[in-house]
């Protein structure tokens, strides 16, 4: 097969989302991205088989680069290749002799713009939405082939989670009003919305998704919602790092760094405003790359090829 890369251009197209197929990977311009991004996939369907007392797993690949660059399309790209990875006519040509991913099966949820939040929801209750839109379309239909029994499992995961959901964000003064051992109860509960969303995606995996391994969430132009993006990266660090889920999103790095900074400096304004020896700007600055490369590690992050080269 040839090395040759194949550029094509519509100037009429240039900011639209063009889809490629898996079998036509190796001949695009983004060929080394959509590597990356399969090794990645391995690595991350292979850590779970690790056995490490350190808290070192991370399941999120990022397309990073300007507007315009193909972070969306080649997200998507490879998106929906790794889901219908065996789909001969389209796909499997490029996921050929890898055991790691011929052996999974993977699902997906619709793509996540949090572009277009109207901004009372956080990227988590998104994620929850579509997975329950999902599920419930599938259920309404007349040949569905989920069962009873199944039905009324995943929805009693739904409501677990929700209810955590709902206890965190809660009035906590309404919490006291309860009477003690409840409220202990509803603190216990609340605590344990990681441990329940895990729980629900393995159920939705098993029973809704007949037994798949992954599911995907792919978020698109993570960086341009500035008021929530620290939020949001926060419900991914607590919630969504999670064995059986690959995250993938595109987004241009420095100006997540920059919302990550500019969360710090609203925290510490007044440390900082009186010049405090606690904390300093350069603190801030080091501060906001840890957590940047905690979440989203250097070895993560797939840069788009500069077509001004080509």
């Amino acid at each position: 097969m040839s090395d040759t890369a194949t550029l094509e251009i519509n100037l009429n197209d240039e900011y639209k989302i063009k889809i490629e197929e898996g079998n036509n990977f190796n001949k695009s311009i983004f060929k080394d991205v959509y590597k990356e991004a399969l090794n990645n996939v391995i690595e991350i369907v292979k850590q779970p088989d690790k056995s490490s007392p350190y808290d070192d797993f991370n399941n999120i690949i990022a397309f990073v680069g300007e507007r315009g660059k193909g972070k969306s399309s080649s997200m998507i790209s490879f998106r929906d290749a790794l889901v219908d990875h065996k789909n001969e006519i389209k796909h499997s040509i490029f996921f050929k002799d890898k055991r790691e991913i011929e052996s999974k099966r993977f699902a997906s949820v619709d793509i996540i713009d949090p572009s277009l939040f109207r901004g009372e929801e956080s990227l988590f209750e998104i994620i929850l939405a579509k997975m329950f839109y999902h599920f419930q379309t599938e259920i309404k239909k007349n040949d569905s082939q989920i069962t009873d029994d199944e039905r009324r499992v995943i929805i009693g995961q739904f409501q677990k989670v929700f209810e955590n959901l709902q206890m965190i964000n809660s009035d906590r003064k309404d919490l006291y009003k309860k009477e003690s051992i409840e409220a202990l109860s509803k603190l216990a509960t609340s605590s344990n919305l990681r441990e329940s969303f895990k729980e629900l995606v393995f159920v939705y995996l098993e029973k809704f998704e007949k037994g798949k391994h992954f599911l995907i969430i792919a978020i698109d132009d993570f960086d341009l919602n500035v008021s929530s993006a620290y939020d949001m990266l926060e419900d991914i660090r607590q919630f969504l790092i999670q064995p059986n889920i690959i995250l993938l999103v595109a987004c241009k790095i420095e100006q997540l760094r920059q919302l990550i900074l500019l969360n710090y400096f609203n925290e510490y304004e007044i440390l900082l405003k009186y010049e405090s020896t606690e904390i300093s700007e350069t603190d801030l600055i080091n501060k906001t790359e840890k957590y940047l490369e905690k979440l989203i590690p250097l070895s993560r992050r797939l840069e788009l090829p500069n077509l001004k080269i080509f």
